[in-house]
């Protein structure tokens, strides 16, 4: 092994540590006595955990989390398979710019696109809460779920439609019984994909989120803008092993269709 290799392995290494240490910091606080965030830390305990599992707002906001993530995946996975479908198979002018439209989420940062939804709201008199939220996580939702149906949809083998329908299926009994259950994997890649973004948003929810709403990210700023606890330390643990199982289990579904 020549020294530039080593060197290469040496800095991808330190890259690794730096950008995960703090969060790993977070996960090794939520498991000791000490209140504070210092040296030495103390006995281990699961005192943290019980506190945030009893604490009636932190339990309000996973539950908001969960069902505005559930409905912004749902949304977003018809709209974006449908749309994906569209792209790939159908040629029509403006294509290019409206694929290029649909994907501007991903480019626009999120207070832009925050403050378009918000305003959009105003002027319709809609009040915030969670439908405000669920469509506004839709709209950031749906390039990630077009893009990796694309993918899917671009590897088809679109002679296993044509002989279905050579054998007299109609478009409804191919799409349903050859073309769905063969981007599947894509669909639930894609949906796994936008559960994770909707979970984790920060911003938008912020933006849009009535009175007396809280989701998880939003819970945790609350809770760090009074005072850094340990209990904070395990909420946020929560989160982020609901994200990394979640990550998980994406890998799984693309390798399995993959083998």
């Amino acid at each position: 092994m020549s020294v530039r290799e080593v060197l290469l392995k040496i800095w991808v290494v330190c890259v690794y540590v730096f950008l995960f240490a703090p969060i790993l910091t977070v996960i090794i606080m939520s498991f000791y006595t000490s209140k504070y965030s210092t040296f030495p830390l103390g006995d281990l305990t699961l005192k943290w955990y019980k506190l945030a599992a009893a604490d009636h707002n932190i339990l309000s906001a996973i539950k908001n989390s969960f069902f505005i993530s559930l409905g912004a995946t749902v949304g977003a996975t018809c709209i974006g398979t449908l749309t994906a479908m569209g792209f790939v198979r159908q040629k029509f002018r403006g294509k290019e710019m409206l694929n290029a439209f649909f994907l501007s989420p991903m480019i626009i940062p999120e207070i832009i696109t925050g403050i378009a939804l918000l305003s959009f709201a105003t002027i319709l008199k809609l009040q915030g809460g969670i439908f405000l939220i669920v469509i506004g996580h839709i709209l950031i939702c749906l390039p990630f779920v077009l893009t990796v149906v694309s993918a899917r949809l671009h590897g088809f083998d679109r002679s296993l439609e044509e002989a279905a329908m050579d054998l007299g299926a109609s478009d409804t009994v191919t799409f349903r019984r050859i073309t769905l259950p063969l981007i599947m994997p894509g669909i639930l890649g894609g949906a796994l994909l936008a559960f994770t973004v909707s979970f984790d948003n920060f911003l938008i929810t912020y933006m849009l989120a009535g009175p007396g709403l809280t989701t998880i990210p939003i819970q945790v700023y609350s809770m760090v803008r009074f005072e850094i606890t340990p209990k904070i330390h395990a909420f946020s643990t929560f989160i982020v092993l609901i994200s990394m199982s979640l990550i998980i289990i994406n890998e799984r579904v693309i390798r399995a269709h993959r083998n």
